[in-house]
């Protein structure tokens, strides 16, 4: 057997069958059957290749500001992840409060829980995936409801960490989070149901929304005219504490129906809807491609949203492939938010559309 049909990214069992091969995993032999890798190769990639070769790592800016660290596994390592993923996956039953990294969901079905609600209440865990490190992910499979034993969940754990912590880059990475936060999510979900409480997670970003008037105290403690300063409810607190994580302080927010009330990036007051300035940019990008012509809007695009320099006299036509899809994307993402036959959505694709046409005859003729 060659190392490329070795490594096949798909595994061919069903999920039910999956789910009972996991259940069954006795030692680190058995992990590399159930991924079917030859267990030679697992374990030169996990123990014996260098660590500078395992992955790469690379900073990407935040929308909030700062910078956030991607690390990246080596092509046959991602396989391997993407493989234990699909176990995993087969093994995980999400909570109907989870909307990231689940299937069918999305920050779409997330902002829809929380429409028409006279308070939102926005939560963010600090450093969500660094918090999670080799001894949670080692520990979880050892605990009920998995109890596989040390030896599997040591090289379980070695296969989904690095650097002593869970990656945010890797194949792996989201779903061990919802394992992680399954016992938080049932808690909070408990929470919820008692005070009255509408609750989703969406990865990070927490989200509490109630309809009555009167904020329970064990949700929100005390907060300053205009939902300023919001102190949490020390119930509230002590459950996403006690499960190993913080709360981003500076990241909760509170809003009242009369204000703009957003859930992971949509405004949800009366239904769900992209943010304005969402829609005004993409706006701005086709008017400067239709005004100035591709190069010049590829420039803006890079000096203004990029944050790259722009040197003068350089050409861009290498971005040209990335800034349409990205632009494409964009008007995409506003059709799945708003409807494919919303008026917006296909005045954008529309202008989108007829400026892709006037490049192609443009290129023709040069041609």
């Amino acid at each position: 057997m060659n190392k490329k049909s070795s490594l096949s990214t798909l595994l061919y069992d069903s999920c039910e069958e999956l789910s009972k091969e996991f259940k069954q995993l006795q030692s680190p032999r058995d992990v590399a059957q159930i991924l079917q890798v030859p267990y030679d190769y697992l374990i030169y990639y996990l123990y014996r290749r260098p660590e500078k070769l395992q992955y790469t790592s690379f900073s990407v800016p935040k929308k909030s500001g700062g910078h956030r660290t991607i690390h990246s596994p080596d092509k046959s390592l991602a396989i391997i992840q993407r493989k234990l993923s699909q176990v995993l996956y087969a093994v995980y039953s999400s909570k109907p409060s989870v909307h990231g990294f689940a299937v069918k969901r999305s920050i779409i079905t997330n902002a829809k829980a929380h429409t028409k609600k006279k308070f939102i209440l926005n939560i963010d865990i600090k450093d969500f995936f660094d918090s999670i490190n080799f001894g949670r992910v080692r520990g979880l499979f050892i605990a009920k409801p998995y109890e596989l034993n040390e030896k599997v969940a040591t090289i379980l754990a070695q296969i989904c960490c690095f650097n002593n912590k869970l990656p945010q880059g890797a194949p792996s990475s989201p779903i061990i989070s919802n394992l992680i936060c399954a016992k938080m999510d049932s808690e909070l979900q408990r929470f919820s149901k008692e005070k009255g409480l509408f609750y989703t997670r969406y990865a990070d970003d927490i989200t509490f929304s109630l309809t009555r008037n009167e904020l329970p105290s064990e949700l929100v403690a005390s907060y300053k005219k205009g939902f300023s300063q919001v102190v949490l409810g020390n119930e509230l607190r002590s459950i996403i504490e006690n499960n190993g994580f913080q709360i981003n302080n500076s990241k909760v927010r509170l809003a009242y129906r009369t204000q703009r009330q957003e859930v992971t990036g949509l405004v949800v007051n009366q239904g769900v809807n992209v943010n304005r300035k969402y829609i005004r940019n993409v706006y701005g990008a086709l008017h400067a491609w239709e005004k100035y012509g591709l190069e010049e809007a590829v420039k803006i695009y890079i000096s203004k949203y990029a944050k790259q320099p722009v040197s003068p006299g350089q050409k861009y036509i290498k971005d040209y492939p990335y800034y349409l899809d990205s632009l494409r994307g964009k008007i995409e993402f506003i059709g799945s938010v708003r409807g494919k036959d919303d008026y917006l959505y296909q005045k954008l694709l529309n202008i989108f559309n007829q400026l892709i046409s006037k490049e192609t005859e443009a290129t023709n003729l040069q041609n």
